[in-house]
């Protein structure tokens, strides 16, 4: 009997400022299905259908482009005449066989309005003829190397074609790519930069970061936070224009930061003090993927503890838990020194220094899911008994609640607390 689930995955596509502009998107359905997809147009036509009926195109990329798997024989469905093509990038399978027939379905699809890209590019006879009719051409630049990388990079910049990294795993193969002309990068070499101990921070991360040693103390003093908060400029505004939003309904406009502080009380105000360290890091601004990763691991996190405590206290710690486990790579400094100074949970400070215990064991379901390596994904999830379908509805959700977050935050309207972000 056929599974009746459906789950989608993205993965970001990054610029040349490592600012997000769009995503791949990725099928979910078995950990089996990551090795062998029985039925490819099933698969990407249950994509399409649940992206534009179920969820929603802009609910799950925002205003930024999606990448759209599809093969040879789905290229001829006429699924492209009912969709709309705006910010749809339909990417054709490398080893698609291409004949007259595809070539003028190819012009038909870019006739429609959709922009079109090459996958894993490698240079066959067939390439070569769809190299003219599409816009992007992505590059598996751990199959293709060296010289050869070089010397693709040189042509398909000639005939002016949008390069795509894929598999950009550390930060030495971006600079490699950046370095020959790339144009968009793909990978998790985002999520691990070389961390460069005891870098200078800026007055706005300084008084950030002081601001959550006081918030995750026992008993932090109102006064002590109300002092921080005023003596920037920059957090006093973004604080006023985040509870005077119309996110909060209350009956009189906050003016003082002291009532503030009063109306959100500590925990949303320290989740809230965390994505401002994310969202107004140096790249990226909104679209920086750590805040994305970060948020990403957070909810995947909570939604997980809901589902198997049913302990909305221990939730809370999950997505606290989540979201600093990349503070690390975000301030460019260890984490032991980092928590150190901000007195949190011991159940939290052991799965961060130690992925331990079972908030430990969560954050390494991320780690595994981030990095594509599935059988260790399957035997973590097997040990915590947790289900397939329970993980992959908790990363679907987790993705559009991210992208909910963002678009708040650009309009400066976001709830922190945990649920309800």
């Amino acid at each position: 009997m056929e599974e009746s689930f459906i789950y989608l995955g993205r993965q970001p596509i990054l610029d040349r400022n490592k600012k997000i502009v769009a995503y791949e998107i990725l099928y979910r359905k078995t950990l089996e299905a990551f090795a062998r997809i029985e039925d490819e147009n099933q698969a990407t036509s249950r994509v399409i259908i649940n992206i534009f009926n179920n969820i929603g195109i802009k609910n799950l990329t925002g205003n930024k482009k999606a990448f759209i798997n599809v093969n040879v024989e789905l290229l001829f469905y006429d699924i492209f005449e009912f969709i709309p093509p705006n910010n749809i990038v339909i990417e054709i399978l490398e080893d698609t066989p291409v004949d007259n027939k595809v070539i003028e379905r190819v012009k038909k699809i870019k006739d429609l309005g959709f922009e079109l890209a090459l996958d894993d590019f490698i240079e066959t006879e067939h390439t070569k003829k769809l190299i003219p009719y599409v816009d992007y051409v992505k590059v598996d630049v751990l199959e293709t190397k060296g010289e050869q990388l070089k010397r693709v990079a040189e042509i398909l910049k000639k005939k002016n074609k949008k390069l795509v990294a894929e598999k950009v795993e550390n930060h030495r193969i971006f600079e490699q790519t950046y370095n020959l002309g790339f144009d968009l990068f793909q990978g998790y070499f985002f999520a691990k930069p070389s961390i460069i101990t005891h870098r200078r921070f800026d007055p706005y991360e300084i008084t950030l970061i002081n601001l959550l040693k006081v918030l995750n103390r026992k008993d932090p003093s109102i006064d002590e936070i109300e002092k921080i908060i005023k003596s920037d400029v920059h957090i006093t505004f973004n604080l006023l224009r985040f509870v005077n939003s119309a996110y909060f309904s209350f009956k009189s406009k906050i003016k003082t930061i002291r009532h503030a502080v009063m109306m959100l009380g500590v925990k949303r105000l320290k989740i809230w003090v965390l994505l401002m360290l994310y969202a107004d890091a140096k790249v990226g601004g909104i679209d920086n993927p750590l805040l994305e990763l970060a948020l990403m691991r957070g909810k995947i996190l909570e939604n997980i503890a809901v589902r198997k405590t049913k302990d909305r206290n221990f939730a809370d710690m999950a997505f606290l838990t989540g979201v600093l486990s990349l503070i690390d790579i975000l301030l460019g400094v260890s984490r032991e020194e980092i928590l150190s100074d901000l007195n949190i949970d011991e159940q939290i400070k052991i799965a961060l220094l130690k992925e331990e215990g079972i908030l430990g064991k969560m954050i390494k379901l991320c780690e595994y899911l981030e990095s594509g390596d599935f059988l260790k994904l399957r035997e973590e999830l097997k040990e915590m008994n947790c289900k397939i379908e329970e993980f992959f509805k908790a990363e679907e959700d987790a993705v559009l609640y991210v992208e909910e977050v963002k678009q708040k935050l650009l309009k400066g309207v976001v709830d922190v607390n945990n649920t309800d972000i």
